[in-house]
């Protein structure tokens, strides 16, 4: 298993939100390049806590395409019902455990442009949650685009322009980290040697 090159480890405060993605892949196929892409731009967006991709592995493309991205840290939800809403489901009950559950997620980025979130996502900006959604072209329904806004809408073609300059970015945000560390920990060091000196 590879890493993927723009993973990044601890991040600015600046950039501290935490981020869940929820990829519903029966109803959206990424390409490699096209998940590694979302998944800069969830973490240019915040702290990548939650990545779950929803597939039945009964479904030889769905399967594959699941193992493609599996180095990218996403988490496979198999959902082998023949049920046409069991994905909307899964996803739905998963999303709402996750907006219950510490650290309380401030971005969440669905994959998916089914009219069956509608419902959900409208709950969800209405307790201030910002909703970012990537579709196919053709297949979003107009609903959750006016629920979200166009700025908070797009397809997913459109990943690589809104990426683009992001890798400067994330490398930025983990020098910060770095520097943040060793500043602590120098900090950590001055407190530790005046206590040393008070107690002598």
């Amino acid at each position: 298993m590879r890493n993927h090159p723009s993973a990044i480890g601890k991040q600015t405060k600046q950039s501290q939100a935490p981020v869940h993605i929820y990829w519903d892949l029966q109803n959206v196929h990424l390409t490699q390049k096209q998940a590694e892409l979302l998944v800069d731009f969830a973490k240019s967006k915040g702290r990548l806590d939650c990545f779950k991709i929803y597939y039945n592995s009964q479904n030889k493309n769905q399967l594959l395409a699941k193992n493609n991205v599996e180095y990218l840290g996403g988490q496979g939800v198999d959902v082998r019902s023949k049920d046409k809403n069991s994905v909307d489901k899964e996803l739905t009950f998963d999303w709402i455990q996750g907006v219950v559950i510490k650290p309380y997620p401030e971005i969440i980025i669905l994959v998916s442009g089914d009219r069956d979130f509608a419902p959900l996502i409208s709950l969800m900006v209405a307790v201030g949650k910002t909703i970012i959604v990537f579709a196919r072209r053709k297949s979003a329904s107009k609903k959750v685009i006016n629920l979200v806004g166009e700025d908070n809408f797009h397809y997913v073609d459109e990943l690589s322009s809104l990426c683009a300059g992001l890798k400067p970015q994330l490398k930025n945000q983990k020098q910060l980290s770095i520097e943040a560390d060793k500043l602590s920990a120098g900090s950590n060091t001055v407190r530790q040697g005046m206590n040393s000196l008070s107690n002598s």
